[in-house]
């Protein structure tokens, strides 16, 4: 049995949730033969059906973004978690921080092993959080959010009496349910109507965050330390040519297919930036890999993938 170290590799279980997902796919036996240390990530091979062979390259982009306090925090979290027994992917909103004290660490691991299925093979860690809402105008009729509820101010508009302001800090991610995202935009325009407004009123919330079961393997907390700002895009865009780079040997590989697996951190599946940032990058720096796909927020996004019965283990049995 492998001994499991502390931070674990954002590439090792980024490599977990692609074989999953191919193995499914595919509908073919998967394993992975051999993995080596790059300096983009990780590369390795893996075989499919006993027959055939894949070379991959994961590009992990989250290594540039992290620091020694990110790493400390993340190896004392994922620590705790492998001994509760499970083996669990936590996916971290971007800049969103990682607990490093009591009680808030020991209640971020119950959280996570109490995480519930959402749609697909995903599951959904939830934490209660608060949110503050003030009036600070009777006139016009909007609320200015500050935290993970800021791309959501136009829900509030024209629906309350008068100009507020929405603390919404604590909270990094919403649910995938619309009707419980609905019920909080909701609770947020009753709370405004209320007498007491004027000095704050405090609205319960929940953080939610992703989570994949693996089942073995170790625990691993994915995501950056950095928030979303104006230099994101640029900065990501950097890294990823200089990964891509770095990762190329894996083309001249002996293998039946090459796939390029780029690890990346989002609050939401939907909304990653490594698809457009790719597609805007020459070409040269990715042909000739048969699949890419995007690896964020506990779900695998193929970007590249030949069509059926196109790569030899894709034709019908028999």
């Amino acid at each position: 049995m492998p001994t499991i170290t502390y931070p674990a590799d954002p590439g090792e279980a980024a490599l977990r949730l692609f074989v999953r997902w191919f193995g499914a796919h595919y509908a073919r036996s998967t394993h992975v033969v051999s993995t080596n240390p790059a300096e983009a990530g990780l590369t390795g091979v893996l075989s499919v059906g006993r027959q055939w062979s894949v070379a991959f390259s994961v590009v992990n982009t989250l290594a540039p973004e992290a620091d020694m306090g990110w790493e400390s925090a993340r190896a004392a979290l994922e620590s705790r978690l492998d001994g509760e027994g499970r083996s669990l992917l936590t996916w971290v909103p971007r800049g969103a921080p990682l607990p490093t004290e009591e009680p808030a660490a020991s209640r971020f691991i119950v959280a996570a092993a109490s995480a519930e299925a959402m749609a697909g093979d995903r599951l959904e860690m939830r934490r209660p959080v608060s949110l503050q809402l003030r009036r600070t105008s009777t006139k016009g009729s909007v609320v200015t959010v500050l935290g993970g509820l800021s791309a959501s101010w136009a829900q509030f508009t024209n629906r309350v009496p008068g100009s507020f302001q929405l603390n919404s800090m604590q909270l990094h991610r919403l649910p995938s349910s619309t009707d419980e995202r609905d019920a909080l935009a909701e609770q947020i325009v009753l709370a405004a109507g209320q007498p007491d407004v004027d000095e704050s009123i405090v609205i319960p919330a929940e953080d939610v965050w992703t989570v994949n079961d693996v089942g073995s393997g170790g625990s691993c907390i994915l995501g950056s330390p950095l928030p979303e700002t104006d230099e994101t895009s640029a900065t990501l865009r950097r890294n990823l040519r200089r990964l891509l780079k770095e990762a190329s040997p894996t083309l001249h590989e002996q293998a039946d297919a090459r796939a390029l697996l780029i690890l990346g951190a989002s609050t939401y599946a939907e909304d990653e930036k490594l698809s457009w940032t790719l597609r805007g990058m020459d070409p040269a720096l990715h042909a000739g890999y048969d699949i890419i796909a995007i690896v964020t927020d506990g779900m695998v996004k193929p970007l590249l993938q030949p069509g059926r019965q196109t790569l030899p283990w894709d034709a019908p049995l028999g």
